[in-house]
């Protein structure tokens, strides 16, 4: 498939005191608008968080793999790990910039009114109201719309077998 002539992004000098992402968010930007017929230009504060997000998911991969061989690192070093715990936030942080708010209920209180479907109740001692297990799947808000239903397991209290008189 042959992609089209507009889709094509000429390299961009450096700029030497302008915001480079800012630069290339505008010429991505340009090169994208009217690709689509009828549909409107990406906004540049979306162009930025993918800018954004695609660095940091290329830091977070080269941190986890071997680039020779693109296997998974065995070990990983305590200052690799806040290093990509620092690149998932900036992701995280990236999406809420346009909107993108990622909702994971581990350990919450559940309560059946919640978006999310359950996709296995596991009964668990100790406990007196369900409560979200696992999210196997997170809820993803875009501007306070559900664009992906979460999935959870959740944590069902045991009752009582015997009841005393």
């Amino acid at each position: 498939m042959k992609l089209p002539d507009n889709l094509r992004i000429d390299p961009l000098p450096l700029p030497e005191s302008a915001d480079l992402a800012n630069e290339i968010a505008k010429k991505v930007q340009t090169a994208l608008q009217g690709l689509i017929p009828g549909t409107a230009p990406i906004p540049e504060n979306v162009v930025k968080a993918l800018i954004s997000n695609a660095t940091n998911i290329w830091r977070i991969r080269s941190r986890i793999t071997v680039s020779e061989t693109s296997e998974t690192k065995q070990e990983v070093s305590q200052d690799d790990l806040k290093k990509l715990s620092r690149y998932v936030e900036s992701i995280v942080e990236s999406l809420a910039s346009i909107g993108i708010e990622i909702k994971d209920r581990t350990g919450e209180p559940f309560d059946y009114g919640l978006p999310e479907k359950v996709i296995a109740a596991e009964p668990q001692t100790g406990i007196s109201k369900e409560l979200v297990r696992e999210t196997i799947r997170p809820t993803i808000y875009w501007g306070n719309q559900i664009v992906q239903q979460g999935e959870v397991v959740i944590a069902t209290p045991i009752e009582s077998s015997t009841k005393e008189n």
